[in-house]
């Protein structure tokens, strides 16, 4: 979009011009759950989310990925990750590889086109093993951060085990000194440095992908002394420090925006890849009560994220839009958001002009996932009020309640194993049923019926795609002044014949 009110402001002494292109912070969280902020859960040490969702607005019906890896192919794609390959977790892992048989630009891309210098900061977690799939590959100017998934600890930066090989980056370059630096704040000092660096003819993108407050679960002491001393479960309250730090992260950015001049000319999306993991043999303290399973399900609490927009130009501020978005409309929002267009070989749909007006949303359907892999097999569509899952719903499927509120009696610890059969189907009325606790299918077989045929066509127009396999290989670590290392020259992409080989160090 164009910004078409012009008007000079003047913040703190640096001159900013409001018909210029707004600068776009995509803040993603790791398994942060529904009720893991403090605006749902009093308990929570997050203040500067809520002072953007105050400033902005709550989307409650913003939807994601049960996984990570699917949600960030389908954020920087804006395609439906089954079309890829990459519909579940395994499509990062180090022997598979994520690349898309048609070729496409991806956001940071699209963006830098239209002016902007992209940055990336924490979890890539969308391949690693030729330099053409790692984030500068993809199109980010500058990237700070770990390749991977999950680390061995916040602090070692190391995959698997000690002896696995070290995983933080500056660019191309294994960041050697960053040892024994918490995760977070790695990605919190490079937040304030983008800012503070930035040049006011030049609008920046930073997609600022935390790790937290995913597993190991690790955090500073002062976090837990500060923010969290006052929550009696074990696991709640090291979750709830690990999500004060990334909070305080957000503060610290909110704050170098301001002393910039910049703050209100800059775009903030606060979301989570997933929802949080439940289920006992889970220790992480994160919930998505009221919300029916978690991280790794197709029900609400597995794909419907806590989403916070702060943005220039909206036209009402301190409210819940109630639009339905999904994972795959965020590209080309932010490109209209940014002046540009959405391109026709992507799926997703731009909600920009709804949220700012708070008109009511474009979609009014929705494919939660396809996902053909064996441990899962499910599929989840929504039609309106209605959502239809077929197939295993996935591996914690109950209802997963604060110890606090069971202590009080406000609601009740529900755990179950839950279907796992593919040809099983659940209907559920979400607009009366938000917790999905009344399954219709068998009494509205002509709505299965419809959505059934729905999915089916979806499939004919976006075909499911498999994994392209890499190449198998030992050899994906390499050694860098004595340090065992991430290799990211280990395979090459058989389906692109014009990128060449590289040359392992």
């Amino acid at each position: 979009m164009t910004w078409t009110t012009v008007t000079l402001l003047v913040l703190c002494g640096v001159a900013v011009t409001s018909g210029a292109k707004p600068n776009i912070i995509f803040a993603m969280l790791d398994d942060a759950g529904w009720y893991d902020f403090q605006s749902h859960d009093p308990l929570m040490a997050t203040p500067r989310i809520d002072q953007l969702r105050q400033e902005g607005l709550f989307l409650d019906n913003s939807y994601v990925l049960p996984m990570c890896a699917p949600t960030r192919a389908a954020l920087l794609t804006g395609r439906y990750p089954h079309t890829m390959g990459a519909q579940d977790g395994n499509a990062a892992g180090t022997k598979k590889l994520f690349w898309p048989n048609e070729t496409f630009s991806m956001l940071p891309g699209e963006l830098k086109g239209l002016g902007y210098k992209t940055h990336m900061l924490g979890k890539w977690h969308l391949g690693f093993c030729h330099p053409s799939v790692t984030p500068l590959g993809r199109g980010f100017d500058t990237f700070h951060g770990m390749l991977l998934g999950s680390h061995l600890s916040y602090y070692t930066h190391t995959k698997g085990n000690a002896n696995g090989p070290y995983d933080w980056w500056n660019n191309t370059q294994p960041d050697l000194d960053a040892k024994d630096t918490y995760n977070t704040e790695l990605i919190n000092d490079a937040m304030v440095d983008i800012v503070q660096q930035s040049q006011a003819d030049q609008p920046f993108f930073v997609y600022m992908a935390f790790a937290a407050p995913h597993g190991p679960f690790e955090v500073p002491q002062h976090y837990v002394d500060t923010y969290c001393s006052h929550v009696t479960e074990p696991a709640r309250r090291i979750h709830c420090a690990m999500m004060a730090a990334v909070d305080e992260g957000i503060g610290r950015m909110i704050d170098a925006l301001k002393a910039k001049g910049i703050y209100d000319n800059t775009a903030i999306v606060v979301t989570s890849d997933n929802g949080g993991p439940v289920g006992s043999s889970n220790p992480s303290g994160s919930y998505n009560y009221p919300l029916r399973g978690g991280k790794k399900t197709v029900y609400e609490g597995g794909t419907r994220a806590y989403t916070v927009v702060k943005a220039p130009g909206l036209t009402v501020t301190n409210a819940t839009w109630s639009g339905m978005i999904n994972a795959v409309d965020w590209m080309p929002t932010l490109l209209h958001m940014a002046g540009g267009n959405a391109k026709d070989w992507m799926h997703g749909i731009n909600a920009w002009n709804k949220i700012k007006k708070f008109g009511v949303s474009a979609r009014k359907e929705m494919l939660y996932t396809y996902d053909d892999y064996f441990k899962f097999n499910h599929c989840a569509y929504r039609m309106g009020r209605w959502k239809l899952i077929q197939g295993r719903p996935g591996f914690h499927q109950g209802w997963y309640v604060p110890q606090n509120l069971v202590d009080a009696g406000v609601a009740e610890n529900t755990p179950l194993a839950g279907n796992q059969d593919f040809t099983h189907f659940e209907l559920y009325n979400l607009h009366k049923d938000p917790e999905e606790r009344k399954d219709l299918a068998a009494k509205k077989l002509e709505i299965v019926q419809e959505i059934v045929g729905k999915i089916e066509a979806l499939l004919d127009l976006y075909p499911l795609q498999p994994f392209v396999e890499s190449e198998q290989s030992d050899s994906w670590t390499t050694s860098v002044d004595g340090v065992k290392v991430l290799s990211t020259c280990w395979c090459h992409p058989e389906n692109s014949a014009d990128t060449p080989d590289c040359t392992a160090a």
